[in-house]
């Protein structure tokens, strides 16, 4: 018997503590919504954020090889001028 009323205690608590848990989820939840509106102006979904943030530093990647092929042809071509 006593395993049983334990067991009951034990299974109070956890409802109660999931219920606390619960409660902040949401309270974090809705502090996230807040800052996301204060800065952004709506709320934004995080994955589509770091995807936006990956792309541009792929694009500032392309940018930097392309300047690096263009300095790499004017040396070429100015090799060949010379040669």
């Amino acid at each position: 018997m006593c395993y049983c009323s334990e067991a009951r205690r034990q299974h109070v608590q956890l409802v109660k503590d999931r219920q606390l848990f619960d409660e902040r989820i949401a309270r974090l939840k809705d502090d996230c919504e807040r800052s996301m509106t204060a800065k952004f102006g709506q709320i934004v979904e995080l994955e589509e954020l770091e995807n936006i943030t990956v792309n541009q530093q792929v694009a500032e990647a392309k940018d930097q090889l392309t300047s690096a092929e263009a300095e790499g042809a004017a040396d070429l071509l100015a090799w060949q001028v010379r040669v």
